[in-house]
């Protein structure tokens, strides 16, 4: 159980601070402690940070974080366009309803993303980002584009598939990413920062279909649901030229025009004082690696309970619930879902902000946590007023701040193994598709939306949420101190080993 990543994390903020002291260079940041608890805390950069790396965060800022939040805007913007055709006469035109087909769409796009997730983020680690994630986006946006002619459930079902296969690379691979770049008290916000974009790409989809079916419905023939997949393709293109030119890389591949050699150099620097230097190499190892880390099991579970709420699937239902209840017009039933994104934004970017600071993410998932038990009581009980119901559906927003909140914690204790790192944050992307699939079914189909009281939908994803909470405030942090006290003896003890032989 005992593998070199775990050793690495197993150092003090402390132990760090006097490390980077040792390693100081000239230019570099003056020695600081990675978790600066409540000092510097309306600061964006950590206390004592040079004007040099200042001028490379923000450089890594314009240029990766731009990219990731834009890449992440177009995957969201490409994910939910069906729930928004279908909102917006799709349904009507194709004869859809009674056979669940939202939910096998949702079912396919999802089988797409357990097959290609662990297998996308291993890529990354021997493929160059910049090439690696524009073709991913490339080629799911082709797919997506050919959903306009599309007239048979069936059809829908195989582009999903197909969809959902190459948007897997989009959300670990990002990540991944990241973790490159930014140390761990940097992570929580940025990584908050391109999820909000995905929230925005939510967003958008509603107000571009409510803008097509006021202005483009019947044009060239075309019923506005179809444009809207025409306009999510063309969107896409721009966004995966601007990736391949622009995006950095690793620090240890980099060669981005916009970097010079110190900035490269102290870009490695940088995740070397943390004990998170790249080691580790894609062989038969990866498995035991892997496997016999706490990590896998911590945060793959983690990320299983989270997809198990529905949280991601909340605007769906609640486009779901305004269509059924026939007090609004189709621009307003794709228009008022955003109020979740709004919700959605403001928790990511407070919740990540805090997490940096305070340099604890379990507190923060305890808060979140508790709020969403209060929004999914109230939809299980589901005979309260209209008003009760609508605050439920939009403050479900706050459940989006887990993935960004699970990814960086992730990328934190994982080292520097590269490809254990990015194998476990694709496996979190297949796993939590995974068992959404019969969830989707049995508790939440379609044809039972907006109440699913015949399948218990929202009483079963309250006890997920509850389990969550419980997991991500008390059970990861229980796991990480456990380990790594554990490591310290066994560094103890082999040390004194040594002085002995001596």
């Amino acid at each position: 159980m005992t593998t070199p990543d775990v050793v690495e994390q197993s150092a003090t903020p402390e132990k760090v601070a006097s490390i980077d002291a040792a390693d100081e260079k000239p230019g570099a940041a003056p020695a600081r402690s990675t978790y600066p608890g409540l000092t510097g805390f309306f600061h964006w950069h950590e206390p004592g940070t040079s004007k040099e790396e200042k001028r490379l965060i923000f450089k890594l800022d314009w240029f990766l974080l731009s990219y990731s939040c834009l890449c992440f805007f177009i995957k969201w913007l490409d994910q939910n366009n069906v729930t928004n055709a279908w909102a917006s006469g799709m349904s009507e035109d194709l004869n859809f309803g009674p056979g669940n087909e939202l939910s096998w769409m949702n079912t396919f796009f999802n089988a797409g993303q357990l097959l290609g997730g662990p297998f996308a983020n291993l890529v990354i680690t021997v493929v160059r980002p910049r090439y690696w994630l524009p073709f991913c986006m490339m080629a799911w946006s082709i797919f997506v584009l050919f959903l306009y002619k599309c007239n048979r459930a069936e059809e829908f079902y195989a582009l999903r598939f197909c969809i959902g296969l190459f948007e897997s690379a989009a959300w670990p691979g990002i990540e991944y990413t990241l973790g490159c770049w930014y140390r761990k008290s940097e992570l929580a916000r940025r990584s908050a920062l391109f999820v909000i974009s995905g929230v925005l790409g939510q967003m958008f989809s509603g107000y571009l279909q409510a803008a097509l079916f006021s202005g483009m419905d019947g044009r060239l023939g075309l019923r506005a649901w179809r444009w809207l997949f025409i306009f999510d393709f063309l969107l896409a293109v721009p966004v995966a030229v601007y990736g391949i030119i622009c995006h950095p890389d690793t620090p240890e591949t980099t060669k981005a025009f916009y970097l010079n050699e110190w900035e490269r150099k102290r870009a490695c620097e940088r995740i070397e004082e943390e004990g998170r230097k790249p080691h580790g190499k894609l062989d038969f190892t990866l498995i035991k690696r892997t496997f016999g880390s706490w990590q896998v099991y911590a945060f793959v579970i983690g990320y299983a309970l989270w997809s198990l709420t529905c949280g991601n699937l909340v605007m769906q239902f609640f486009t779901l619930y305004l269509k059924a209840s026939g007090l609004f017009s189709i621009p307003q039933i794709n228009s008022l879902p955003t109020a979740i994104g709004a919700v959605n934004f403001f928790t990511m970017v407070s919740t990540g902000y805090v997490a940096d600071k305070i340099g604890s993410r379990a507190p923060v998932c305890l808060f979140v946590g508790l709020m969403l038990v209060m929004n999914y009581t109230i939809l299980t009980v589901w005979n309260v007023s209209h008003s009760a119901k609508m605050f439920a559906f939009i403050f479900n927003g706050v459940y989006g701040c887990y993935t960004p909140l699970l990814a960086g914690w992730c990328n934190e204790t994982c080292g520097g193994d590269q490809q254990k790192r990015a194998f476990i944050l694709g496996l979190m992307t297949s796993v939590g598709p995974a068992v959404v699939i019969p969830f989707q079914q049995l508790q939440f189909p379609s044809s039972q939306a907006p109440a699913f009281s015949a399948t218990h939908g929202w009483g079963s994803a309250l006890a997920f949420v509850v389990a969550l909470t419980l997991w991500t405030s008390a059970g990861i942090p229980a796991l990480q101190k456990y380990f790594s006290k554990r490591v310290q003896t066994d560094e103890f003890a082999s040390e004194h080993e040594v002085e002995a032989t001596n």
